[in-house]
Parts: C-alpha cells; sequence; structure tokens
C-alpha cells in the first residue's frame, strides 16, 4: 500500500523553513504499515498544486498534505483541493464556531479573513484541530475520480486514494494526525518491520558487493544502504501480512547481513560506535586515556563525555591543538628529548612514548592518540590531508594510517572512529600481539 506526502508553502521552496513535516510522517506511516513513495514540497502556486493534487491520487492509496491552511491570501490548499477534484467550497458552520470560539477564549477580535479557514470541499470531512484556528480536510478520491466523504459507502475495490490535509504548524499537525487520521490509517492490509545495523569500516559500494543479493530492489525484506559520518547503515525493512511472518523475514535477513558483513558490524539501533566501546569497556572493568592532536581535534573526547555513563570510562582526556612542541609534552608528563620526533613520519615512536606515560601515569588499560594533521597536495591537484590514529595497550600499540581528501569534519570524524572501532576489535577479540602499523 503506498502513500505519498505533499509539503505546500513557498517558504519551504525557499529554504527559509525547513520541512520537518514530511520526515515525521513517513516515519508514522512506515510503523502503519504503508510505504511512502514520494515527498513533494510546492511553492503557493495554484496550478502547480492543482497538478500535483490530480497525478498524486492516481499513484498512491494515500496522500497526506501539509500546509496552506492559513487566514491569507496565500493560503490556497483548500481551493486547490477543490479546483483539482471538481468541488466547490462550502463553510463548515461548526468549523467556524469553533475558529470563532478560539479567539473569544484568547480575548481577541477575529479578524474577517479567519473565517474563509472553515470553508472545505463540498464532498469532505472536517479534521478538528485543537490546537490553532485551521481545521484539517479528509476526502476520498475514488477509482473513477469521484470525491467523496470518508463515511460515505463505497466497495473496497472502488476506494481509490484517502486524501488528508493537515496545518503546517508541526505543533497542530501531529496531535491531528494522532488524533484523527491515524485511525482512519489503521488498516493497510500491511505489517511492516524496520531493522537498522549500523557498520563501520567498508564504503558503500564495498559494503553492497558484499552482501550481494541483499540490496536486489523488489526484495522482501529490501535492504537499503546509507552512510552518514563513514558509518555505514542497513536498513532491513520487511513486509507481510503478519507480525509472525515480518518478523521472521527481519530476523532472517539480518542475519544475513551479519554473517556477510562480520566484523564490520557494531550496533543495532540507534547504538553510536562509541556507546558500543564505552560499554564493553566498562563491562569488563577496564579504561582509556585519549590524546588527540589536530587529526581528531578533540572529537574523540566530545563522544565520550557526552553522558556519566560514557564518560565514567574515560580516566583522562588532553587536546593538543597545534605542533607537539616541548611545552606540549611537558604537559603530557613526556620528556621534551621527544619533540624532536615530531615529523608525520615518527609519530608512532612518540605515540609510544605518550602512551606509556599516560598509562603509567593514569593506571589505564588503553591509550587512544591521534596525530597532527598535514595537507599534501598530489600531482593531480587534489589536497590529501594525512593523519594517523593509534591504540595502545599494555603489550602493544597498533597504528592506523586515515588519511583522505575533503572536508575536515568528515576528516576527524572517520579518524575517530578508526581509533573507536580498533579498539572495539581488540576488545571483541583480545588480540592484543602483532603491530598493525
Amino acid at each position: 500500500m503506498f502513500a505519498e506526502i505533499i509539503a505546500i508553502g513557498s517558504e519551504l521552496t525557499c529554504g527559509s523553513k525547513l520541512d520537518t513535516n514530511s520526515q515525521w510522517l513517513s516515519r508514522e506511516l512506515e510503523v502503519l504499515g504503508w510505504t511512502v513513495m514520494r515527498h513533494t514540497t510546492l511553492a503557493d502556486d495554484m496550478d502547480a498544486i492543482v497538478s500535483e493534487f490530480r497525478t498524486a491520487v492516481t499513484r498512491a492509496q494515500v496522500v497526506l498534505i501539509t500546509g496552506g491552511l492559513g487566514p491569507t491570501l496565500d493560503d490556497i490548499t483548500r481551493d486547490a483541493l477543490g479546483l483539482a477534484f471538481d468541488q466547490r467550497l462550502i463553510r463548515d458552520l461548526q468549523s467556524l464556531e469553533q475558529i470563532e470560539a478560539l479567539f473569544v477564549a484568547r480575548g481577541r477580535e477575529m479578524p474577517a479573513r479567519n473565517r474563509r479557514q472553515a470553508d472545505r470541499p463540498e464532498y469532505s470531512d472536517v479534521l478538528v484541530n485543537t490546537c490553532g484556528t485551521a481545521p484539517g480536510i479528509l476526502m476520498r478520491i475514488t477509482s473513477t475520480g469521484a470525491a467523496m466523504s470518508v463515511t460515505a459507502d463505497v466497495p473496497d475495490a472502488a476506494k481509490g486514494c484517502l486524501i488528508a490535509v493537515m496545518p503546517g504548524v508541526p505543533a497542530e499537525m501531529r496531535p491531528m494526525f494522532e488524533q484523527h487520521v491515524r485511525p482512519v490509517l489503521l488498516d493497510s492490509g500491511m505489517v511492516l518491520r524496520r531493522a537498522v545495523i549500523r557498520t563501520f569500516g567498508f564504503g558503500e559500494s564495498d559494503a553492497e558487493q558484499l552482501l550481494g543479493d541483499l540490496t536486489a530492489r523488489g526484495r522482501n525484506p529490501e535492504v537499503g544502504i546509507t552512510a552518514s559520518e563513514a558509518v555505514i547503515s542497513l536498513w532491513v525493512t520487511a513486509r507481510s501480512q503478519s507480525v509472525e511472518e515480518a518478523e521472521r523475514l527481519s530476523r532472517e535477513t539480518c542475519q544475513l547481513v551479519r554473517e556477510r558483513l562480520g566484523d564490520a558490524v557494531y550496533a543495532d539501533g540507534d547504538d553510536e560506535l562509541h556507546d558500543v566501546v564505552a560499554e564493553l569497556l566498562k563491562s569488563g572493568n577496564r579504561s582509556v586515556a585519549l590524546v588527540e592532536g589536530a587529526a581528531t581535534g578533540g572529537q574523540l573526547a566530545m563522544w565520550m563525555s557526552e553522558n556519566a555513563t560514557v564518560g565514567a570510562v574515560v580516566k583522562t582526556a588532553m587536546v593538543i591543538p597545534g605542533e607537539w612542541d616541548a611545552a606540549a609534552l611537558r604537559m603530557l608528563g613526556v620528556a621534551p628529548r621527544a619533540a624532536e620526533n615530531n615529523h608525520p613520519e615518527d609519530w608512532l615512536t612518540l605515540a609510544t612514548l605518550v602512551s606509556e606515560t599516560l598509562r603509567h601515569n593514569h593506571n589505564v588499560d588503553f591509550v587512544l592518540v591521534s596525530s597532527p594533521f598535514y595537507d599534501e597536495r598530489l600531482d593531480s591537484g587534489v589536497i590529501m590531508r594525512r593523519g594517523y590514529v593509534a591504540v595502545s595497550t599494555v603489550h602493544d600499540i597498533q597504528s592506523f594510517d586515515v588519511s583522505m581528501s575533503g572536508n575536515l569534519a568528515i576528516f576527524r570524524q572517520r579518524a575517530a572512529r578508526t581509533a573507536l572501532n580498533r579498539l572495539r576489535l581488540m576488545i571483541k577479540h583480545e588480540s592484543f600481539l602483532g603491530n598493525a602499523g
């Protein structure tokens, strides 16, 4: 069962406001078993809105519309709805009474232009707005193109498309959806179960190659791949007419994903990599120290101090924003003579000294260290940002090249997650011997 969402307002298309309604409604619809196929954002243009309304009902069984129900001349959604489906607008007296009562309660005189908010297409139902002056509209467009009230008796085969129009103000739209629209949409005929698997260490193309047929379009469950801040997320969406079957399909595909991606999988759901690492450290009664050069620039410390639970495993955290000179090293407790090893090629020697000093001074099990970075222009003209991270244990230190081109913030996030992920794998496998540098 397919749904579409249309957001109306020139303030959205020009970028002065962000459309959060469509995202929220999509999540609500997916939970109810509806598959959202399209988001459309339109300016306050009558011809464009009318055209979109007419085509949307031919593609979907549900169309949710937000915005354009205010009292001003640019609020034309109700007029466009009438034009699109050959309906004259009538003034709903109960809606008008409620709008008037709302102004009285606020101690204000109602402007004449607010009366138009009580208008609706003749063959439609009112969605009561308990939080504002703009009632919503609910109507059905049958398979023959006729507009009908939702309460009218229509055979299932002819039901066509349900349209719900709601205010653009989220504080008004959400209660209206939950109280009046959601109950009408409960019977989608489908059950949807969605799981999210978080991974680190592969790019999107690598992950897709490893997953093989699992990402084929038209497969149920569908496996979608998204990348954000160097994390690859696999969205497993199973659909069925029964809860049991949907859960079985989801469970089996999730297991296949984990088998094919192996150690790259670090969590399910919304868990972040630093949360997973913190829990591993906490469960093993272990601790970590952080020493960050410009390659991570405090990113590790920021993540590992988000809350008391995560921060409890960090014994100390230090950020060296510039070069690792003698003054900076003295703050770490490292002998100044080590400053001569500040060159990038020799940074592992320095990281080892720093790690040994912190482990001795703070009695920690692990030390995460990131280097300074420098930019190198390649023959191709591309600027490569060079940097390293290291993970130190009582037995060993492992170094990892995190150099990449592009945005500094993404470089730092990727470098920080590389350090955390290597620590996660060390703890998971207890592989503290050997050197990967």
